[in-house]
């Protein structure tokens, strides 16, 4: 290898280092991440006996544990064990590529592999999906040299296959790794062995040793498989339970969703993606169009598609599934670099001092059209993880004495508690069976409700672990809903708690719109704090059914009539919707009205009404048969310090 390509390939891995540890902790851990986080702070044995009765093996927890011991614990550390291994996968898809089809196709493959959005955002995450990426590529690295370099060239050959031991112990290593990383990584091995299969019958077969290869290669398997018995049965176990994606789809645009990913990752959606999507579809016809006497293309046709195939026949084609990809991404860049090197070629045999910069332009152009994946992968919000850095954050900043944090679902408890450690408890419910008992959840609520004054609850994953919305429902009609705000995909809302009174402490005869009367209402008694939750309870009715969708809101207005605080919902905490009121019925409906920590002590007067959903206009008021505007006076609110 010269100077030159030497010099060209340290660039690449530079600029695919850079790009993997940039703005590396810019964003918070999401929910697998701390899972991994918390994990990695336990003992072997501990990550051992988790891992059981997770649906990863413990590989990559254990090699996170040794990583934290010497790295930290913060969360650049954590993920940079992700992007080194995305690095190596750099390496490794350019040894593929020179190995099978030439130096200059090796390196424009790890260029592709350098800044691929899809390896990057996987490297910069705390999970196994780097890791399995790296395990494919290095496997199949030390299959290609155990089989012979020359021999996926089409160079003849009748001499057996040696199976040398450096590459034999490199790919047991390896093989057993990816096993130990992740529960697809058998999907590589399915194509190593459908790779060896056929270059044994094809090469090997007549050759003189040619059984004892094929035996040599069946104890290299046996090998692997031995490394990891002893997880056997628990990743048996864990195999039979994993959730199928419940089909639901048509094949053509799944194809096609999955070759947007490994093109643009999952940062770009469709249609800005066509133009890169266009150029990759035609690098891609290129690098596969055949060719007789090149068995390379073929070989990684085979890894490319065979896992592909197998995630279709086995149900697990869904987006949360799609990560498993990184293990068929080396073969698709170097298909791509095969398929830039052949459209070169035309212009290289006509003048062949233009040979190398011709092939330079194909991957500096997908360079160009990746770049907005990679914009959105760093700085879009819409693609950033869950925040839960931020919530703990906003949740430290407000609290006071009484305080408690809810957790709907319970595993967030890892990811949450690694970035809030002190203040206050912590309850993750529903707990216990699935679905939940609706008088188990019940009676926890009740045991937490009477011992705090005010819950912060995340909300996240309800369809798996709550479906029934249990703990929303209680919380509606046993506390004062106060607001929330999502962070990603969890919602945080904060909830008052105090006496629930059942009847109207003060009567009105006030009329909101055509049908709908506020029979009256109930205001906590103050004087309040900043930062409390002041309760109130609104007794509604309706005279007939109603088909339009409203929310109630509460406004805090200071002496001068300035919005001081405010709480905006449909009732019962957004479960009871107008649209199903029961006529002639009284509904209990309870709100939160949070104080802002910083608002000055006083008097404030707290009004109500009824806005359209849609339009947002107000329903007009009227009291006593008197038209009296859009709101009703609730009366005085007192705020100390």
């Amino acid at each position: 290898m010269g100077r030159g390509h030497r010099l060209l390939l340290l660039l690449i891995l530079l600029l695919g280092l850079g790009l993997r540890l940039y703005r590396l902790d810019a964003q918070s851990f999401w929910n697998d991440e701390g899972n991994a986080a918390r994990a990695a702070e336990r003992s072997v044995p501990l990550i051992l006996d988790a891992a059981g009765g997770d649906i990863h093996p413990p590989g990559y927890y254990l090699l996170l544990h040794f990583w934290r011991a010497a790295a930290g614990e913060s969360e650049f550390a954590l993920r940079s064990l992700s992007a080194f291994c995305g690095l190596l996968t750099v390496a490794c898809t350019f040894r593929l590529g020179r190995d099978l089809l030439g130096r200059r196709v090796g390196l424009v493959a790890a260029f592709l592999s350098g800044i691929s959005p899809f390896a990057i955002y996987y490297a910069q995450e705390a999970r196994m999906y780097a890791l399995l990426g790296l395990a494919s590529a290095a496997s199949t690295c030390f299959l290609i040299r155990l089989v012979g370099r020359g021999q996926w060239r089409g160079e003849p050959t009748g001499r057996p296959c040696s199976l040398p031991t450096g590459e034999v112990a490199g790919y047991i290593l390896t093989a057993a790794v990816g096993l130990y990383t992740h529960y697809a990584f058998p999907f590589v091995l399915a194509a190593h062995n459908l790779l060896f299969a056929a270059w044994w019958l094809l090469r090997q077969r007549r050759a003189p040793g040619g059984g004892r290869t094929l035996l040599r290669w069946a104890a290299l398997q046996a090998a692997a498989l031995l490394l990891f018995l002893p997880w056997l049965p628990r990743a048996l176990h864990a195999v039979a339970i994993w959730p199928s994606a419940g089909g639901g789809y048509a094949l053509g645009p799944a194809l096609l969703d999955i070759f947007r990913v490994l093109t643009v990752g999952s940062t770009l959606e469709l249609p800005p993606a066509r133009p890169a999507l266009l150029l990759a579809g035609l690098l891609l016809l290129a690098g596969l169009w055949p060719r007789r006497g090149e068995a390379a293309v073929a070989a990684l046709a085979a890894w490319l598609t065979l896992p592909v195939a197998l995630i279709f026949a086995f149900d697990l084609y869904k987006a949360a599934y799609l990560k498993f990809l990184l293990a068929v991404l080396p073969p698709f860049h170097l298909l791509l670099a095969q398929g830039a090197e052949r459209l070169s070629r035309p212009v290289s045999r006509l003048r062949p001092a233009l040979a190398s910069p011709v092939l330079v332009v194909w991957p500096l152009l997908m360079a160009v059209l990746l770049w907005p994946s990679l914009n959105n992968l760093y700085d879009n919000p819409a693609y950033a993880r869950d925040d839960y850095r931020q919530i703990a954050a906003d949740i430290a900043a407000q609290a006071l004495p009484g305080d408690a944090v809810l957790l709907d679902a319970p595993n967030q408890w890892e990811v949450f508690t690694y970035y809030h450690r002190t203040g206050a408890p912590v309850y993750p419910i529903p707990r216990g069976s699935r679905p939940p008992r609706p008088e188990a959840v019940a009676a926890e609520l009740e045991g937490i409700a009477a011992r705090h004054r005010r819950l912060f609850v995340l909300y996240w994953g309800q369809a798996e672990a709550d479906p029934q919305w249990l703990v929303e429902g209680w919380l509606a009609a046993h506390a004062y809903p106060a607001g929330d705000r999502w962070y990603g995909r969890v919602r945080l809302a904060v909830y008052g708690l105090g006496p629930l009174p059942a009847e109207p402490e003060v009567r009105t005869e006030a009329r909101f719109g055509e049908d709908i009367h506020l029979q009256g209402y109930a205001m906590g008694a103050g004087p309040f704090t900043p930062g409390e939750v002041v309760p109130v309870t609104l007794f509604w009715e309706t005279d007939a059914p109603l088909t339009e969708r409203y929310k109630v809101f509460l406004h805090l207005l200071d002496s001068g009539g300035r919005l001081a605080a405010q709480t905006d919902s449909e009732p019962g905490g957004g479960l009871t919707l107008t649209t199903v009121w029961p006529a002639g019925e009284r509904l209990a409906d309870r709100h939160g009205v949070l104080l802002p920590s910083d608002l000055p002590p006083g008097e404030y007067s707290l009004i109500a009404g009824l806005y359209h959903l849609v339009t947002g206009a107000r329903l007009p008021v009227a009291v006593a048969g008197q038209a009296a505007g859009d709101h009703i006076t609730l009366g005085s609110v007192s705020v100390g310090q």
